[in-house]
């Protein structure tokens, strides 16, 4: 396997087991809008797609803007779950220090919630300073946007870049930009629902099904 100048990493679901947290959060709050808006649903729905996603729905179900009290409680219920349930994806920080490249973490999430998931998994200190979040570009995943700006930022050609992504959105952006993408499917919510068909169709170059099967890290 050719070697790669930066590995970027999704943060949710990637780093961090948020997925099942936030999609659940979600499904709380939809369900008495929409009966369909399951957590099965919600993964698939929203899963590496920015929060604007999520606005664009509400305005759709209650017929009126997604205004401050919405955006603020939906917030507030989600931190306040990372606070209390979230863990690191196991074997991530063996993985991470592993490598022998540069890496950095690329995100549909904002610069607050990555920071709050990293500190809060005692990941922080990993990749402060070297986070993009999708509030930086117009078009966020699937468009290549963001992962172009890592590459460029970062100083590497997208053809020696290595995306890592647990989502369908993610993975046809790291493809559009034109870099090598693993799917990865260590998070929990692929006990729910099982997308590793569907990465590989949005066009994943590999499937890893944890952080020990990254063949870019050193051995111990």
């Amino acid at each position: 396997m050719p070697g790669f100048d930066l590995v970027i990493l999704d943060c949710d679901g990637v780093l961090v087991d948020s997925e099942t947290i936030s999609c659940g959060t979600l499904s709380e709050m939809f369900l008495p809008l929409d009966p369909a808006f399951d957590v099965p649903f919600v993964i698939k729905r929203y899963l590496g797609r920015p929060a604007t996603a999520v606005l664009e729905d509400y305005e759709r179900l209650t017929g009126r803007p997604a205004g401050e009290g919405f955006a603020r409680d939906w917030r507030q219920r989600l931190f306040a779950a990372f606070s209390r349930d979230l863990q690191a994806v196991p074997g991530i920080r063996t993985a991470v220090e592993g490598l022998d490249c540069d890496y950095c973490v690329a995100s549909s999430s904002d610069e607050e919630r990555i920071e709050h998931c990293l500190r809060t998994t005692g990941l922080w200190d990993l990749f402060d300073g070297r986070v993009f979040s999708t509030t930086r570009v117009k078009h966020g995943k699937p468009a290549p946007d963001l992962f172009l700006l890592a590459a460029r930022e970062r100083g590497a050609d997208p053809g020696r870049c290595l995306v890592i992504e647990d989502s369908v959105s993610g993975v046809k952006a790291g493809k559009a930009a034109g870099m090598t993408v693993f799917g990865l499917t260590a998070g929990s919510h692929y006990a729910i629902l099982d997308q590793r068909d569907a990465l590989l169709e949005a066009g994943a170059d590999r499937l890893l099904g944890s952080w020990d099967e990254l063949p870019v890290a050193r051995a111990s």
